[in-house]
């Protein structure tokens, strides 16, 4: 189940539910002042070379070499 993050419109808080996808855009209750009145939150989502699992610490064996099978993964020809 995913976690979810909310705004209170009413006293501004910000929380976090944990609950199905089907149910992310019903209202969710604030546990600070128990409104109605919340809003679904866009999430951040970490992104990018460093966040990648195959890479290993800078020096490392694995560090240059690529993931298996995507373009300069070493099956897409695109000779890199």
């Amino acid at each position: 189940m995913p976690l979810y993050e909310y705004r209170c419109n009413a006293c501004q808080q910000t929380f976090e539910l944990l609950r199905p996808m089907a149910d992310r855009a019903l209202q969710a209750v604030c546990p600070g002042c128990e409104s109605t009145t919340t809003m679904p939150l866009i999430s951040r989502v970490a992104a990018g070379p460093s966040s990648a699992p195959w890479r290993e610490s800078a020096g490392s064996a694995g560090a240059a070499t690529g993931g298996g099978g995507g373009c300069c993964g070493g099956s897409c020809g695109c000779g890199r």
